[in-house]
């Protein structure tokens, strides 16, 4: 079953996680401006989790227009099957159906800006946070981003949460490879990912110094790729994310100019 479900909604919001934190994710029922089309009505708050071959959907609660609320994994005790899925949020007009065998399409009336949700990671001294969203990505797909976020420290520990989503929810794994820019032929770090989930990986094993720019590349997986640094304390969290090559290009064929860069840097790297 697969339908779009009301007309002033938007997409997914995860929430996240990172060792030593809590992931908190605040939803939003109002846009992202003031001059859009939308409706001034409460929408339904969902839960959306991948279980095996099928989508699992439960209705949490009603957002009255204007008001936020706030979701820890905490708060979904009883819902969720385990600690290994990826909690997806949404808003929409109606409940989203309890099983589905492809993703459910959430229907927006706004696309520029996103509407989008407050995705954070705190502790018990520091809270983090950025404004986004999560839409499924095309399978197989492809990544190719650089790290330029890492911190440098005696008690900071670097971590990249690769996150993806995907329609289908079955499970698949894809291996993720990680070079020194200036020395491609090398590579410095390979790892496990998996689809529909968030995949923690701890860079300060890799020896990177702070004259080095890391590549990193996953030839059939695509994700968002953040990056989180904290203190041993839990004092002090930093989280940053990069934007897609497509993203910075303003005029033209903006994917041909993404397409053209990866097969670039693919080709350095020597991969296919």
């Amino acid at each position: 079953m697969v339908g779009s479900y009301g007309f002033t909604t938007m997409t997914f919001f995860p929430i996240l996680s990172a060792p030593g934190c809590t992931g908190k994710t605040t939803i939003y029922n109002f846009p992202p401006n003031n001059f859009e089309d939308w409706r001034r009505k409460p929408l339904t708050i969902n839960l959306t989790w991948a279980d095996e071959d099928h989508w699992r959907s439960v209705p949490l609660a009603e957002l009255a227009f204007g008001s936020m609320q706030s979701y820890t994994r905490a708060d979904l005790e009883g819902h969720l099957p385990s600690n290994d899925v990826l909690p997806l949020l949404s808003l929409s007009s109606k409940p989203l159906p309890l099983t589905c065998e492809i993703l459910p399409k959430i229907k927006s009336s706004c696309s520029l800006p996103a509407w989008r949700a407050t995705l954070g990671l705190t502790t018990n001294y520091a809270t983090t946070s950025y404004q986004g969203e999560l839409d499924p990505f095309p399978a197989p797909g492809s990544l190719l981003t650089f790290a330029p976020f890492v911190q440098f420290g005696e008690d900071i520990s670097n971590y990249m949460l690769l996150l993806n989503l995907e329609s289908c929810p079955k499970s698949r794994f894809s291996i993720l490879e990680i070079y020194n820019s200036a020395l491609p032929e090398f590579i410095i770090g390979r790892f496990e990912v998996r689809n529909n989930s968030i995949s923690i990986i701890k860079l300060d094993c890799l020896g990177i110094t702070p004259n080095q720019l890391p590549v990193i590349i996953c030839k059939d997986m695509s994700g968002i790729p953040l990056y989180f640094s904290k203190t041993s304390d839990g004092s002090c969290l930093s989280l940053e994310h990069t934007h897609p090559p497509a993203s910075y290009v303003i005029h033209g064929q903006r994917w041909d100019a993404q397409k053209l860069l990866k097969s670039n840097w693919f080709a350095r790297l020597g991969q296919p």
